[in-house]
């Protein structure tokens, strides 16, 4: 089935470089987010700690230690393969 999506250009860029970086298409990548976020558990009701940073509007967390590149790419590695393996 094919339907329209109106993307904004930030988020449109990034899922393209995503796309790009995991080598798959781009419809194939907004399929794999989407079913993601259906099956994510809900969020709780309470705010998370953290504060609003006025200049982005993101929710900045205080870290024990420096999170390095390298961390984030573990996450994303096990965030993928979480997800994209069959249950």
């Amino acid at each position: 089935m094919r339907t329209t999506l109106d993307i904004p250009d930030d988020e449109h860029a990034l899922f393209t470089s995503l796309a790009r970086e995991r080598r798959v298409s781009f419809s194939k990548l907004i399929l794999s987010l989407a079913r993601r976020g259906l099956q994510a558990p809900a969020l709780p009701d309470a705010a998370p700690a953290g504060r609003i940073d006025p200049e982005t509007g993101l929710t900045v967390f205080q870290s024990p230690r420096p999170v390095t590149l390298d961390d984030v790419k573990a996450m994303e590695d096990d965030e993928l393969v979480r997800y994209d393996s069959p249950a």
